[in-house]
């Protein structure tokens, strides 16, 4: 499939907020969380630095990525973006979509989330895998590194290029 072939489609959630979404490949179900707050699945699959490592971790199954409310080609109108909400956005795609076991990704910030859903709905997950991340906001929040980065979000792209260079490398 080539990326003019990719095809996304919307979800909704029960407050209406339209979350875009693909699946790609073929085997058993792999949902990749969003890349908060960076995520836009559109353009990561444009990406040729991205879509290899994406088609990677997909080889061998249905790989599902979304954006989350507010970020990505989701809705902007969006105000709440507590661990409720990115639970439910993701109970939302899981809905959709009719899956009954699938294996969860969850890297960076959407860890909380993914262990949360995870805690919800035991039954739904074959396998859980954590990337990169942390259990508590508050354990990451009082880090000085990330104090340090968050200094710089009055200008974003100076934010997301820092954030980038200092976590990812």
């Amino acid at each position: 499939m080539s990326a003019m072939e990719q095809r996304l489609r919307f979800a909704r959630t029960a407050e209406n907020i339209a979350l875009p979404y693909w699946s790609y490949g073929e085997g058993p179900p792999l949902i990749h969380m969003p890349w908060l707050p960076w995520s836009h699945v559109q353009l990561e699959w444009q990406s040729d630095e991205v879509r290899p490592w994406l088609e990677g971790v997909g080889a061998g199954r249905t790989l599902i990525r979304y954006d989350g409310r507010g970020t990505g080609l989701a809705d902007r109108t969006a105000v709440d973006f507590s661990l409720d909400a990115q639970v439910e956005d993701l109970e939302c795609i899981v809905e959709t979509l009719e899956l009954k076991r699938f294996l969860l990704l969850g890297g960076y910030h959407a860890g909380p989330a993914a262990l949360q859903y995870a805690a919800r709905h035991p039954d739904k997950l074959a396998g859980l895998v954590l990337w990169g991340t942390y259990a508590r906001s508050a354990d990451y929040y009082a880090s000085e590194r990330v104090n340090a980065i968050r200094d710089l979000l009055d200008d974003w792209e100076l934010y997301t290029e820092t954030g980038a260079h200092a976590f990812v490398g």
